[in-house]
This record gives C-alpha cells, structure tokens and sequence, in this order.
C-alpha cells in the first residue's frame, strides 16, 4: 500500500492546480483553453491512478479472502480429525465397566473383537452424530475427511475425502439422515 501512495502522491502534488490561478483578463482564449485542456489531463491521471489503486484494492482482497477461506477450511479438517483422535486403546477400556456403571446413553453391542477402523468408526459416531443439530446435520464431507486424517488415508486429487472416507462416512450417516436428505431409496424390509 506504501507504493501506491508514494507513487500517487508524487504524481499528483507535483502538478499546481491550473485553474485556481489567476489568468489576466485580457488573456487569449488559447491560454485559457490550453490550461483548461491541461488541468483536464492532470484530473484524467489522478482519476487512471485512482482507478490503479481500486484494482490493486480488489486483486489484494480477493487473494486475502482466498488465503483466509483456505485457512479456514485447513483448520476445520484439523478440528475436525483432532475430535476424533481418541487413542485405539482406550475404546477397550469401556469393556473392563460393569452394565450399570456405564451411562444410559447409546446402544452397547458385544463384539468378538474391534478393530482400528472400527474404533474410529465408533468415535466419529460419537463425534459428530450423538448431540447434532438436526437442522444442520454434519456434511458427509467433513466427516469423510475426519476419517480420512485418523485412519491415514490420502484425498482424492481433487481434494475429496477418500472413497473409502466417504463409505465409512455413509455407513456410520443416520437413517433420518440419509431419509431427509433422499439420497438412498431403500424398499420397506417386507417387500424385499
């Protein structure tokens, strides 16, 4: 921003303001007209100057909204993988607590085993469908690319959460969910 000032205010306090002088009465109409026509050019360069700064203006605001919509979204994907990375290991320690000492809250499934992507599966769960708003549920986007940073996949090359993200993404999605939003047409179970 210093630039364009140093260089627009040179420019434009260098040039005395032609038409506050005086002109003699008895001045020729030339003089009058050629210092009209330059006080016209010194205004038309303030004004390309001005138009300069205003482009100038705008690129930088667009590339500071970029910069700041990029860095926003980088730090959602963070937040968003840091709310599941609860450790693999302390998902068995909810087996070790007896039926009562455990809240009322959720379904308890006996399981022969959990594995990694299980474990993840269940936090993400817990992350973003337990207290959502049913008004704005979480994007299935999000929760891919959460899945995506604790399980260590790789995005797509345009930047989508992995294919294997997104199905996790949709296995664990509510039915509510997947029958509001009209995505998948399932038939009633008795007509299978």
């Amino acid at each position: 921003m210093k630039e364009l000032n140093a260089a627009t205010g040179t420019g434009m306090e260098s040039v005395p303001l032609m038409l506050s002088e005086k002109l003699p009465e008895n001045a020729a109409p030339d003089q009058r007209l050629q210092r009209a026509e330059a006080e016209v050019r010194r205004l038309t360069r303030c004004i390309e100057m001005k138009d300069q700064q205003l482009c100038e203006l705008r690129k930088a605001l667009a590339h500071s909204a970029t910069v700041h919509y990029s860095f926003e979204d980088r730090l959602q994907r963070e937040l968003d993988s840091l709310r599941i990375m609860i450790p693999v290991n302390d998902f068995g320690d909810h087996w070790d607590t007896a039926a009562g000492e455990r809240p009322d809250e959720g379904i308890v499934v006996k399981l022969p085993y959990v594995t990694s992507i299980l474990s993840v599966l269940f936090d993400a769960m817990c992350t973003f469908w337990t207290d959502c708003d049913h008004a704005h549920p979480p994007k299935s986007a999000t929760v891919a690319h959460a899945i995506d940073e604790r399980l260590g996949l790789n995005s797509q090359q345009n930047g989508e959460a992995s294919r294997s993200g997104q199905a996790y993404a949709s296995a664990i999605r509510p039915d509510w969910v997947k029958e509001a939003d009209n995505r998948h047409h399932c038939r009633p179970a008795g007509r299978r």
